[in-house]
């Protein structure tokens, strides 16, 4: 295995793998299972391996400038950002006087006309959450509580425009369904017929929750 990982042991009786975006790699396993044993699975699961991590490593490659703040993704285009001493969203770029400010100012710009969508879609699926906001949160794009109150990641903004409202109808769908079960995602097909697709090209935007 040429990767390193990082192994977890616990009462468990199986053993799994899982790469982040990233790249992380992750074993799971029971305490007692004998190393050489991780080594065979890992083998076994080496063609799978491979194929996640140069899928990502190209992925993270055509984000460098995202990642050092060069690049900013605004309804899922680059854009340049640009420290200035103005804060400002144009056509052309984002000007923030710090890198920390991207938040705000996004908020700012962009807070009116995504609530006024999720307003829309509500209306549309005829669901109801208590109440909707916007926050920052890392490695999420949103969630809903016991008491269906909404908040969504304010890097939601950076998705395309349909993307984006796949992760506003999965939230809203968590407002009937508190689950990822069968249910739930016969919910989410109902009033998103292409949400497999949608939902695998949000996960590209993954590592957008782990940079700000």
């Amino acid at each position: 295995m040429k990767y390193e990982y990082k192994l977890i042991r616990s009462p468990r009786k199986s053993i799994s793998v899982s790469i982040s975006n990233q790249n992380e790699i992750t074993v799971r396993c029971s305490w007692t299972l004998p190393k050489s044993e991780i080594i065979k699975f890992l083998d076994q699961k080496s063609e799978w391996i491979e194929k996640v991590v140069e899928r990502n490593a190209c992925r993270l490659a055509y984000n460098d400038d995202v990642i050092e703040h060069r690049s900013v993704y605004l309804n899922g285009k680059k854009l340049p950002l640009i420290i200035s001493e103005t804060e400002k969203i144009t056509p052309e770029a984002v000007y923030v006087k710090k890198v920390e400010n991207i938040e705000k100012l996004y908020k700012k710009e962009c807070s009116a006309a995504f609530l006024k969508t999720v307003d829309e879609i509500s209306d549309l699926v005829m669901i109801k959450p208590a109440s909707v906001g916007i926050r920052k949160y890392r490695g999420r794009w949103g969630c809903c509580d016991s008491r269906n109150n909404l908040m969504f990641n304010y890097m939601v903004f950076m998705l395309p425009v349909d993307v984006r409202r796949y992760v506003i109808v999965h939230e809203l769908c968590h407002v009937l369904c508190h689950n990822h079960s069968q249910a739930f995602w016969k919910l989410v097909s109902d009033y998103e017929p292409n949400y497999k697709e949608l939902k695998k090209r949000l996960t590209t935007f993954d590592f957008l929750t782990q940079i700000y």
